[in-house]
């Protein structure tokens, strides 16, 4: 019986697709794999259907905590990553997943490290991924990855996980785990809610998906639902101070 599932998250018709179906079919360790898409079109269902993939259609409002909390729910395993249609997995990444979960059995997440890609290239280092290094490495240490403090700090400042790099553990989350009034932040705001909950947050060191970045600028829309994140994280005076530097 399979333990493992990959749901790929599609959306209109992105160029990047393929590549990313192509990076999951050639895993080590081999997985269930489905599409779930809120806007199905035939590119997705020809892409599908040329690499045998069976696609789920979400009917509820086109919405990342919809479609997040949807990913999860179709998949019949005990292991579940929801992948982003422009990212790209290192073909160990399965293996590595698996092997940490048959140690870790009472985490709720088990994510790895990442690395950038721009512009076609693949960044290893830079201060963006320094920063995040330095604020998920005490996770991949056992004593303290039930730790709520922890588990805390990668998430109180700015999301530090990659939510493509995330394994969920299905029997360790709630139900509707991403809220749906977020429009950017569903992600950051359904993983603060694990924190509390007596599960790991288990971190694996190697970096074993790439994350593709642009230069979009964060909206008003983004910037308020940050804002509204800090602000429950924070007392008034360190979220008002936070803000300054901002």
């Amino acid at each position: 019986m399979a333990l493992h599932t990959f749901v790929i998250l599609a959306y209109h018709e992105s160029d990047n697709l393929e590549e990313c179906i192509k990076s999951i079919l050639k895993q080590s360790t081999k997985s269930i794999v489905l599409i779930a898409t809120s806007t199905p079109n035939d590119y997705i269902m020809d892409l599908a259907s040329y690499y045998g993939i069976g696609v789920m259609v979400n009917n509820e409002e086109s919405n990342k905590g919809n479609d997040y909390n949807f990913a999860i729910s179709i998949a019949n395993t005990k292991l579940v990553t929801i992948a982003h249609q422009d990212d790209l997995y290192n073909r160990n990444y399965t293996k590595e997943v698996v092997k940490s979960y048959r140690k870790n059995k009472n985490a709720s997440i088990i994510f790895t490290d990442n690395y950038e890609i721009k512009d076609d290239k693949m960044i290893f280092k830079n201060k963006r991924l320094f920063r995040k290094r330095y604020y998920l490495y005490p996770l991949s240490i056992n004593k303290f990855q039930n730790n709520k403090y922890f588990k805390m700090r990668c998430l109180k400042k700015e999301k530090f996980i990659c939510t493509s790099s995330i394994t969920f553990i299905k029997k360790n989350l709630p139900d509707n785990l991403f809220p749906i009034d977020y429009t950017y932040d569903n992600d950051w705001k359904g993983l603060i809610k694990l924190v509390t909950l007596p599960y790991k947050f288990v971190f694996i060191k190697e970096k074993l998906v790439g994350y593709r970045i642009d230069d979009i600028k964060e909206n008003d829309d983004k910037i308020r639902e940050d804002e509204m994140i800090l602000k429950d994280n924070y007392p008034l005076w360190y979220y008002e101070k936070i803000l300054k530097k901002k």
